[in-house]
């Protein structure tokens, strides 16, 4: 065999690996397990790419999705308002005291940027995740077995809830108010 030829050969397959490579790293990257991280990031990649500030994640925020979704599974219904709750009633019990509050559910999707993506696609899901007013998130995953219509599956929720905190002059004026509030009993 020539060396020009062989030279050439090893070019050809060192570069076919290296594609083999790139491709196999980029499948990854946009095949993410569903993970709040991921979320997180996906999220905020959103937001920036639109000139917004990234939402920072609260532990509260992140308590009050936690909580629901592993309600939902626990209950078997996915839904923002279900059993004579709403996600504000899961917000408020996490002590996240909010100015503005909004939530995303997904089911049944096997990657975060599939989810994400569906959320864009959905004029009142992208309305949260682009929402100017919000500052902060919380991220619940939760695996688990559900059953619709008489079919079990194997399936991950989601709940994604945006947040914006209630200034703390606000929020003492709330609570003078219901002071006077219990003095009369209005």
């Amino acid at each position: 065999m020539n060396t020009k030829s062989h030279k050439f050969n090893k070019l050809v397959i060192s570069a076919a690996v290296m594609a083999g490579i790139f491709v196999v790293n980029a499948g990854t990257v946009l095949a993410s397990d569903i993970t709040p991280a991921n979320v997180e990031y996906l999220v905020n990649s959103e937001r920036t790419y639109y000139g917004l500030h990234p939402l920072k994640v609260d532990t509260a925020l992140n308590t009050a999705a936690q909580t629901k979704t592993t309600d939902m599974l626990r209950r078997n219904y996915f839904d923002h308002f279900a059993h004579g709750l709403s996600p504000w009633d899961f917000i408020e019990k996490a002590d996240y005291n909010y100015l503005y509050a909004g939530e995303n559910l997904a089911m049944n999707f096997q990657t975060s940027e599939g989810m994400v993506s569906a959320w864009m696609n959905s004029p009142l899901h992208r309305a949260n995740i682009l929402n100017p007013d919000y500052t902060d998130m919380g991220i619940g995953v939760v695996k688990g077995v559900y059953s619709e219509n008489g079919e079990v599956s194997d399936t991950i929720m989601v709940d994604n809830m945006f947040g914006r905190r209630k200034p703390a002059i606000l929020e003492a004026f709330n609570k003078f108010i219901s002071k006077i509030a219990e003095m009369y009993k209005f």
